[in-house]
């Protein structure tokens, strides 16, 4: 599944750099107007292989973390708050009938400084569709739309600054 993975990453920054493609690209997350969409790929990535997020549509998914959140994600439950600017990209794909391998929507949460958005506890909370187009982000487009996201975080509890940790059989160890 880990190769998979990182041939559907590949395929993906390889399309998004010949210009003038004529092939259909199922999904490029590299088209947003999210800079975290299009980095995600480079980030450290805390599965040791993709997992069924049963949160996130039944897909299989991945968790990366930007150079500000990786220590503190890569501590999973033991950890302290995530520091502001911290943001976590959780990549997802299905199989189709078919076999095909199709990318899905891109979640991204970030932590943003203290007072940003108490109604969140200052994450804000983006999903982007495979295409590129943003399917809301908290405090912006279809920021209602993202409140789902917000309330099933929240209700992890404090302890955790929100954040679910992917299952434990798929993590990487520090």
């Amino acid at each position: 599944m880990q190769a998979l993975y990182a041939c559907l990453i590949e395929t993906m920054e390889k399309q998004a750099a010949v210009q003038g493609s004529d092939r259909v690209m199922l999904a490029s997350w590299m088209q947003s107007d999210l800079s975290e969409s299009r980095d995600f790929a480079g980030w450290k990535n805390f599965a040791t292989a993709p997992y069924i997020s049963f949160t996130h549509g039944e897909r299989f998914a991945t968790n990366h973390a930007n150079d500000i959140a990786a220590e503190r994600y890569g501590q999973y439950e033991n950890g302290q708050p995530m520091p502001a600017g911290g943001i976590v990209a959780k990549p997802t794909f299905s199989i189709n009938a078919a076999g095909e391998a199709l990318w899905e929507t891109l979640f991204l949460m970030e932590k943003a400084e203290s007072g940003t958005s108490p109604d969140t506890n200052d994450w804000i909370y983006s999903a982007v569709m495979p295409d590129g187009a943003l399917m809301g982000r908290t405090l912006g487009q279809n920021s209602e739309g993202m409140a789902f996201c917000a309330a099933c975080h929240m209700s992890m509890g404090a302890d955790n600054d929100d954040m679910i940790f992917l299952p434990e059989d798929y993590r990487v160890q520090n």
